[in-house]
């Protein structure tokens, strides 16, 4: 019974996806372990459990479904691989109900933050929008909204490509920063610079909103009225997909892939700050976070 134990599930996790799969029931179980033990339930938490174990089965469902030697059905082989990426991007939404499950909503961690960045780095997410002008709000927002086509672009590549592993790699990543990004937020409330230095009394409140043109109008509705949660600014999220999306650039296409990607790269980042959605070390520790979940990728996939 135990070598037949061992080898059943030896083949779960060699299918196609199924180390994604895992990892999205993990964060199913984490964002339910949260709403039961935080000290101030959401009214909807029998929804939101409900919800939670309902996706967790699906998931089940589609590792039981699992072929080791990668030749089951095209439409199920997609779906196994494409299904975790599609609930992380949902799931982004869903991390909103444990934001404050155990902090006050009146509470943030931005003082803290502020007052080492005027120190460290004279407050670049207050100052550099101030000196800049809307064609350069424009700019810097096109290299910020280009964080939602990374992984898009990579997996298709990938996947028409045939080079099922790599993509399982280079997405398993991906979502491994967003489980733990979005699991951190809930315990390191961070609102960001659009909302702390408005706090602090720093910035005013006319000048959260930065003058552009029809870039800078889209990342304006998603940012305030939107998706955009207000406490989940630590870690950036766009950082740690960002450097998963400039190593795997430099793994595909070599020293020109990894340049053009990486002026990408840089070039978000920077309009992170400049645009006041985080503080440097917000972008930091995602840059961080994403590298970690790359070399742990790579050994649990490629080997």
């Amino acid at each position: 019974m135990p070598e037949q134990w061992s080898t059943t599930t030896t083949t779960f996790l060699r299918g196609p996806g199924s180390l994604g799969i895992c990892l999205a029931v993990a964060y199913l179980l984490i964002h339910s372990g949260m709403i039961l033990l935080a000290s101030r339930r959401p009214q909807s938490s029998a929804r939101i459990l409900l919800t939670n174990l309902l996706l967790g089965a699906c998931f089940v469902v589609l590792l039981l479904g699992a072929s080791p030697d990668w030749q089951e059905a095209a439409g199920l082989r997609f779906l196994r691989l494409w299904a975790p990426v599609i609930f992380f991007w949902w799931a982004y939404k869903w991390a909103g109900h444990t934001l404050q499950l155990f902090y006050p909503s009146d509470f943030s961690l931005d003082p803290l933050l502020i007052r080492l960045e005027n120190r460290w780095l004279g407050q670049p997410s207050l100052w550099w929008a101030r000196n800049g002008s809307p064609w350069l709000t424009e700019l810097l927002h096109g290299f910020y909204v280009s964080y939602y086509l990374y992984t898009p672009a990579l997996g298709a590549y990938l996947y028409t490509q045939g080079r099922l592993r790599e993509f399982e790699a280079m997405v398993f990543a991906v979502m491994l920063g967003y489980a733990l990004g979005y699991s951190l937020s809930a315990l390191i409330p961070v609102w960001g610079p659009r909302w702390g230095l408005v706090a602090a009394g720093l910035l005013e409140s006319s000048e959260q909103k930065l003058q552009g043109y029809w870039v800078t109008r889209f990342i304006d509705a998603i940012m305030y009225g939107g998706i955009a949660h207000k406490g989940a600014a630590m870690p950036s999220m766009h950082s740690s997909t960002a450097v998963v999306f400039l190593f795997w650039c430099s793994r595909l296409w070599g020293f020109e892939g990894g340049l053009l990607a990486g002026i990408i790269v840089v070039g978000m980042g920077v309009g992170s700050v400049y645009g006041r959605y985080h503080y440097v070390i917000d972008v930091v520790c995602g840059a961080a976070l994403g590298a970690l979940s790359v070399w742990i990728a790579d050994r649990l996939i490629l080997g």
